[in-house]
């Protein structure tokens, strides 16, 4: 019977749930796991969820405020499918207040851009890492098509097809793939790059690995180096940027400098953007209109005054 169900049982089944209707999950599920592995150090029997349990596993530990929030709404979803299957689940309030952080992002000038690229292609040859080669393509292919640091670093010999011209783009951060084109420089610029990296290249290989073609390169290693590329070529690192994620938003604030410029209307090419870049609705693009505008008014004045109503008047988040 349901209400027989053993609480690592009954998390099990919302998983289940939430991954049939579509959803990836992983972090709640991962929450989950751990307050069932707290609730059975605690001894709280199985049958329930206790209002004590729940306080006892968000607030009895020192955690970040948004780590409690998140915490707190994996909670309420447990909680709730408790009930259906006949359990006494107390439901925990979302009472942890998140300050938001409103750092503008930052947009690389055209002269940057050009030092950082003449500081990374410079790099001598080490037989100690293979980033001299790795990274000059790894950051161009960030800057050339607007993908995340984590999309760029899942990429397999598989996901690229260098006769067509485009990447596929597994596992996205919003558990949607897409196929994508690129340009010729750029595909020639990856063919290059495997027949030097990837001499003898299986289909699993990782494009961009770090000890072996099938070492992925970890996040941090990948800011690590940016930063010292940055601090060689004169640009400062403050909170906030510049990082990789910065050339992502170069990728989208270039194509709307050159649409707006050439008079293109933005509103049809906006979402375009968005299904290139990988956003799940409009918003997040439309966030790449205001950075236009504030980075480069002149060139922005014109589709201002076509397209003032697709320009929000303050920055959202950014997908």
């Amino acid at each position: 019977m349901p209400d027989q169900f053993t609480l690592p049982e009954l998390v099990a089944d919302l998983v289940s749930l939430r991954h049939t209707g579509g959803y990836r999950f992983k972090v709640p599920e991962r929450i989950l796991r751990q307050f069932a592995e707290h609730c059975q150090r605690e001894a709280y029997a199985d049958g329930s969820i206790t209002k004590e349990a729940l306080d006892g596993f968000l607030y009895g530990r020192h955690l970040r405020s948004s780590t409690v929030r998140r915490n707190e709404l994996a909670l309420r979803q447990l909680a709730e499918h408790a009930r259906t299957v006949g359990w006494d689940a107390h439901t925990p309030a979302v009472r942890t207040r998140v300050r938001a952080s409103h750092q503008p992002p930052y947009v690389f000038t055209d002269e940057e851009v050009r030092r950082l690229f003449e500081t990374i292609d410079g790099q001598s040859m080490s037989c100690y890492s293979n980033k001299a080669i790795v990274d000059p393509v790894l950051f161009r292919v960030l800057y050339g098509t607007g993908l995340r640091i984590s999309e760029a670093l899942k990429l397999t010999i598989s996901d690229m097809d260098t006769q067509a011209g485009t990447l596929r783009i597994r596992d996205s951060k919003n558990g949607a793939g897409r196929t994508i084109p690129i340009t010729s420089r750029l595909t020639a610029t990856l063919d290059g790059y495997i027949t030097a990296a990837h001499p003898a290249p299986e289909p699993s290989d990782i494009v961009f690995y770090g000890r072996a073609p099938g070492r992925q390169i970890n996040q941090a290693t990948a800011y690590t180096r940016f930063r010292g590329y940055l601090a060689d070529a004169g640009i400062p690192h403050f909170t906030g940027g510049p990082h990789p994620h910065s050339l992502r938003h170069g990728f989208a604030v270039s194509n709307l400098r050159r649409w707006a410029a050439s008079g293109q209307d933005l509103a049809v090419m906006l979402p375009y953007l968005a299904c290139y870049m990988g956003h799940v609705d409009l918003r997040g693009t439309q966030y790449y209109l205001r950075l236009t505008a504030d980075a480069y008014p002149d060139v922005i004045e014109k589709a201002q005054i076509r397209f003032g109503y697709v320009i929000p008047t303050a920055p959202e988040e950014e997908r």
